[in-house]
């Protein structure tokens, strides 16, 4: 019997998945996992049984309490993508494996990078300006993704459907991943530190990178100066990746043609941060990735993986903690 910690808000959802015929015969079901259901502050289940748990919220004394008294846990999961918050030395230290929900946002985010690729192409924000001041706006400069180079950077799950999509538009694609490895629509893929190299002739530079000690600030002034003049940096990994206040010069500069920021180092963005009065800046308040479809994604993700963890299989999206993602 595996026994799992989850929050009172979601244990029906997960109990009725387990519910479901398993994809095999020989994958453990209900019967073999016992769900223990608590509150925010980890209360309402005795947890010193609990051999794994899902968990959210990492500010308040539940977390410390679940590994304070979960002295048996062997697996926990977070719903979201992003793990840098989460206490990485003292799981390794405790063998406790984590595992996180890359992927189950990439639908919503890629289709979020080509809408805000096409906004920046065919300026659309511009023509619904026109709209409300009732001015027949013929002149505004439309273009077109046909034919533009895009870099993406880190081609997990979130940047294979960026790719995908851009494909579709004609784009040349370019990406980077840690060991080069070759991505499906893409002409060219590289490694380490050579995407640098590829600034000046990339159109558009997405990144969907995590936040480790090497990607914080990863692109600053160095890296926005490589940029061609015109070219677009969009962001949907983790804000404190880019440095700001370079990004905030160069746009001022006019270096750039634009950026568009899913991400922030201080969120919510405070009102008096100098990218809300730029106009070549996007302030998107950490919501590429929201879609109905989410939550269920996420929910199945999770279920699967109890059930792989019950019958001892390797799970999806394993977190590699010395590194960090």
């Amino acid at each position: 019997m595996v026994r799992v910690v989850v929050s009172q808000s979601i244990v029906d959802d997960i109990q009725s998945l387990l519910d479901e015929v398993p994809d095999s015969r020989t994958r453990p079901g209900s019967a073999d996992v016992e769900l223990l259901a608590v509150d925010s502050k980890a209360a309402g289940a005795d947890l010193t049984a609990a051999d794994a748990a899902i968990r959210w919220d990492l500010d308040d004394d539940g977390f410390q309490t679940l590994l304070d008294q979960a002295t048996k846990l062997r697996w926990l999961h977070s719903p979201g993508a992003g793990i840098e918050r989460w206490p990485l030395a003292e799981l390794a230290e405790r063998k406790i494996t984590l595992t996180n929900a890359a992927g189950v946002f990439a639908i919503p985010i890629a289709e979020w990078v080509l809408t805000t690729m096409l906004t920046a192409v065919k300026q659309t924000h511009l023509v619904r300006e026109a709209q409300h001041e009732r001015r027949w706006a013929d002149d505004i400069p439309a273009d077109e993704l046909y034919g533009k180079t895009l870099l993406v950077l880190g081609t997990g799950g979130i940047g294979q459907e960026i790719i995908s999509r851009a494909a579709a538009f004609g784009m040349r694609i370019w990406g980077s991943n840690r060991k080069g490895r070759p991505v499906d629509h893409t002409e060219r893929v590289v490694q380490g530190d050579a995407w640098r190299d590829l600034l000046p002739d990339a159109d558009f530079v997405v990144s969907t990178l995590p936040l480790t000690a090497e990607t914080t600030k990863m692109i600053s002034t160095p890296e926005l100066d490589s940029f061609k003049p015109g070219a677009w940096l969009l962001n949907v990994g983790r804000g404190a990746t880019i440095d700001e206040d370079a990004l905030v010069q160069a746009l001022r500069e006019q270096t750039l043609g634009g950026a568009a920021l899913d991400a922030w180092t201080t969120e919510p963005l405070p009102s008096d941060h100098p990218a809300w009065a730029l106009p070549t800046m996007v302030v998107s308040p950490h919501m590429s990735g929201s879609s109905p479809a989410g939550r269920d994604r996420g929910l199945r993700l999770f279920v699967d993986n109890i059930r792989r963890f019950a019958a001892d299989e390797p799970m999806t999206n394993v977190v590699d903690l010395a590194v960090g993602y």
